[in-house]
């Protein structure tokens, strides 16, 4: 059965857009079929499933494949309130927060700061793609639990493991292996560096790049060089090609 939400969990869920609310809930919103899909098969724990009125007999099966997770049925105006995207599919979720230990592989993957949500949510999926043992952000990143990450990680969120952490240079120097830093200038071309010992891959910000303070703490510096016209690449790009290199050249 499809429940019709009060007026104080509809004002709830809207106010999960803030990031304030987030972190005094504990809850943050899930939107679109690809990403409430990945959250039930990952058994996030959902606290809503929420379904457009008009979208109602469309996504009556994936309320089934739910569980246990309650299902509300939500008229259009307070939809637009809840959800942010503008082509909405009409399906949405709740869900509460939630930690994943490191995976057991190879390398480590941080970035300094990422600031955008979509790039944030993009780096969270470039991570998961090619196995990070996990992803550590710095401070000022943006909240992971932000909507528009959580959709730009098109469901990664709910298996690759993130940590933020408020002393990034003591991530980098603690680390239990080597520490690569991708740097604009000056660093060694990908084809030159040698087995890695579980390295940690260290980006940093879409604009500024990486502080010399961390750049100083890395035991390699690399740098991508272009064959073409372009002088760089954006910072989810750089990952890819970063953790494509250099994690499958990483060893215990």
């Amino acid at each position: 059965m499809l429940a019709s939400p009060t007026r104080r969990q509809l004002a709830d869920w809207a106010r999960l857009t803030q990031k304030k609310f987030r972190s005094e809930s504990g809850l943050f919103l899930i939107e679109g079929e690809v990403c409430v899909r990945e959250a039930i098969r990952s058994r996030v724990k959902l606290e809503a499933l929420l379904i457009l009125t008009a979208e109602m007999e469309r996504w009556e099966a994936l309320a089934e494949e739910a569980g246990r997770a309650p299902a509300y049925t939500v008229n259009a105006e307070p939809f637009r309130r809840i959800s942010s995207v503008e082509a909405s599919q009409g399906i949405a979720a709740v869900g509460r927060q939630f930690d994943l230990e490191p995976r057991r592989t190879d390398f480590g993957l941080a970035c300094e700061q990422v600031s955008d949500p979509g790039n944030c949510g993009a780096l969270i999926r470039v991570a998961d793609f090619f196995g990070a043992s996990e992803l550590i952000l710095g401070p000022g990143s943006a909240d992971r639990w932000n909507e528009k990450v959580v959709r730009g990680s098109m469901g990664s969120l709910f298996r690759q493991p993130v940590r933020i952490a408020n002393d990034f240079a003591a991530e980098a120097r603690e680390w239990r292996g080597d520490t690569v830093a991708l740097v604009a200038h000056g660093g060694k071309p990908l084809g030159a560096v040698d087995k890695l010992n579980h390295p940690l891959l260290v980006l940093g910000h879409e604009s500024r790049g990486l502080s010399v303070k961390i750049e100083k703490t890395c035991s390699h510096r690399v740098t991508l060089k272009p064959d073409g016209g372009a002088e760089s690449l954006n910072l989810v790009a750089a990952a890819a090609v970063f953790a494509f290199a250099l994690g499958s050249n990483a060893h215990e």
